[in-house]
This record gives structure tokens, C-alpha cells and sequence, in this order.
């Protein structure tokens, strides 16, 4: 759906630290307008939006009625859910309003949902997309690697990402400082989580190369902390200060396309071994195994709290005027154009 405005009008649902980023960004943009954000605290419902992103006030006012934020009008919504909510998400197509998101909407076909969430674009002319830092860039960066390739057989994604780009909420949810009894009895189910997304990019992968595939599989593993640890949360030495993730698109039980996710509370609290397996350097690593082989790698410096959030919250504003430009439906980075940094304001 494309606006005839000048500035394309945006949602900001739900605003955590990515939100407010975005929020932030969205003000010093020349190309859009925030007109909305739904909050899921009660009490963030009523204060103005740039109050909640820590800048001056926008005029908005954020709301935590669903009926109300649904009744406005918009081109996009910025969905930044802790979850796959696809029962909102189609409400939000339905409703004539894009959605873009950093943790649903990458490939949902295999979801009990999907017939649903197409019908609602159709009803809204309105788009979905999945896009954000990880998995989003480097499934990017593996089809660029290909591009290079007359045979690719398989694709190996190593991301690692450390304490200082991860949020408390996030280091609480995954089990850091449980002990092996207490992760059991309840944090492992969160996994499910970044399994349902990871397969879903990895299946994407095998789709847009031609790659044979018949199932998915999916494993973690912990790192104890080597010493003691105090910041964010509280971890004691044996308890979990590193998470491994892994996901793969298989075929006859065999790997084809995989994203492995390494997160840790810093290199010193973690074995040197359990980090050697990860990536060889930067960030990211995409290994594109064919002919000829294509190995990339991907490093974002700058201050440790702009890493994970910043990036993810700025790669979905610059897909905005693409996917409100997009046909109807679902949207993978190959239906875009070649992302890119749109222009902001200078700051004062």
C-alpha cells in the first residue's frame, strides 16, 4: 500500500529499546511521520512517544488499546514484538497498513496461520516483512555469497554476539545464571522461540537457491561461567553465561542450511575452546560451500549499546518506503531493492 503524502506515515508497536531507537530515528527522518505507538505497559499508555524515546515531545500520544491504534491511519506499522503474534500482526494487515518486523514475517508458511495472514493482505492491500540484524543480515549476506557460485551444496551462518548488545529482559528469558536443574524446569521452552524464526530463514535460503530439503532440525547447548559475574543479572561460576543455538534445514537428515546463534556474557566468562567454534572473525559469518566457495564476514563497531539494538531498529525503518511500495503480500529481501541508509537530519 503506497500513501499519497509526502511523509509516510508510521506506527511504532510496542516500544522497548529498539522501539525507542526507532521512534528517535523515525523523528529526524524527512521521509515519515510518527502518527502512532502501541505500548504494552499500562502505564507507558497516555505519556507522548518521544517522552518514552527519551527526546522532546512529539505530539503522539501512546496508547494500549488495540482498537484505537488499529482506527488510525497509517502506511506502516514498525512491529517489534516479544514473540510471533501472528493474531495481531493479521489484524494489523487487515486493517490497510503494512507491517514490518523484527521477529515475525520471514517466511510463515509452514505456520497454521499463513492462509489467514495472506487473506488479511488481501483484504488490506498491506504487506509483511521480516527483516533485522539476526538472522536478517546475514540470510542477505549468504545470498550475496552465492551470487558468485555456478553450484552451491550448503550454507553455514555463525553469528556471536556478546553480554553488552543483549538486553537484561533477554539474558533473564534465555536462562543466564540458572543452573543446569533450574533451566529444565523452564527456560528451555523460550528456545522454541528463535527456533520457529531460524527455521524459517533457513528454509527461505533453500527456497531461493533451489537447494533439495525434507526437514528441520534443532539443537542448544550451555557454557558454565568460568568466574562470577554481576551486572545486568546476577551469574554464579557453573551456572549459564553461554548459549548455543542451532538450526538446520535438512535433507535426508543432512544440514543444508544452518544459523548457528552464540551468545555469552563476555568473552572472560567462557571457555577459549567454546568460543574457537564460532566465528573465525567480525560478528557474522556466512560460509557459502559450492563452487567456488564464498566465505563472508560482517563486524559492526561502535559503542556496545548501539550493536544489537540500533542496527536492528534502523534496518527496519530504511525498508519502509520499499515495502509500502511492494505488492501486496508476503515480502523477502529478494522481492526489495538493495537495502540501504535512507537520509536523516542532522542532529542539532
Amino acid at each position: 500500500m503506497e500513501s499519497n503524502d509526502q511523509k509516510l506515515k508510521v506506527i511504532q508497536w510496542y516500544t522497548g529499546e529498539i522501539g525507542r531507537h526507532q521512534i528517535r530515528t523515525i523523528a529526524r527522518s524527512p521521509l515519515f511521520e510518527l502518527v502512532g505507538a502501541f505500548v504494552h505497559h499500562r502505564e507507558k499508555s497516555g505519556v507522548d512517544a518521544g517522552t518514552i524515546a527519551g527526546i522532546e515531545p512529539l505530539g503522539v500520544i501512546a496508547t494500549n488499546d488495540v482498537e484505537e491504534i488499529l482506527a488510525l491511519d497509517a502506511d506502516c506499522v514498525l512491529y517489534n514484538p516479544p514473540t510471533e503474534r501472528y493474531d495481531e500482526i493479521i489484524r494489523i494487515l487487515a486493517s490497510g497498513k503494512n507491517v514490518i518486523s523484527i521477529i515475525a514475517g520471514w517466511n510463515p508458511k509452514t505456520r497454521k496461520s499463513f492462509a489467514d495472514v495472506l487473506k488479511a493482505c488481501e483484504i488490506g492491500q498491506s504487506s509483511l516483512y521480516g527483516t533485522g540484524l539476526n538472522p536478517g543480515l546475514s540470510y542477505e549476506l549468504a545470498l550475496l555469497g552465492s551470487s558468485i557460485c555456478t553450484d552451491v551444496d550448503s550454507i553455514y551462518i555463525k553469528t556471536c554476539e556478546p553480554q553488552s548488545t543483549l538486553s537484561e529482559v533477554f539474558l533473564r528469558m534465555f536462562g543466564f545464571g540458572k543452573t543446569e536443574e533450574e533451566l529444565a524446569s523452564g527456560a528451555r521452552s523460550a528456545y522454541g522461540i528463535f527456533a520457529r524464526s531460524l527455521h524459517q530463514v533457513t528454509d527461505l535460503l533453500c527456497e531461493e537457491l533451489s537447494l533439495p530439503h525434507d526437514g528441520t532440525s534443532f539443537s542448544y547447548e550451555f557454557e558454565p561461567a568460568t568466574q562470577d559475574y554481576e551486572d545486568k543479572v546476577i551469574v554464579r561460576k557453573g551456572t549459564m553465561a553461554g548459549l548455543l543455538l542451532k538450526a538446520s534445514t535438512t535433507n535426508e537428515g543432512a544440514p543444508v542450511a544452518t544459523i548457528e546463534l552464540r551468545f555469552l556474557l563476555g568473552p572472560e566468562y567462557v571457555r577459549e575452546s567454546w568460543l574457537g567454534d564460532g566465528p573465525s572473525q567480525g560478528w557474522i559469518e556466512v560460509d557459502v560451500r559450492g563452487t567456488p566457495g564464498s566465505r563472508l564476514t560482517h563486524e559492526i563497531y561502535a559503542d556496545d549499546h548501539l550493536i544489537g539494538t540500533w542496527a536492528t531498529g534502523t534496518k527496519a525503518i530504511h525498508a519502509i518506503p520499499f515495502v509500502c511500495a511492494a505488492k501486496p503480500g508476503l515480502v523477502s529481501p529478494v522481492d526489495l531493492p538493495l537495502a540501504r541508509m535512507l537520509p536523516l537530519e542532522k542532529r542539532a
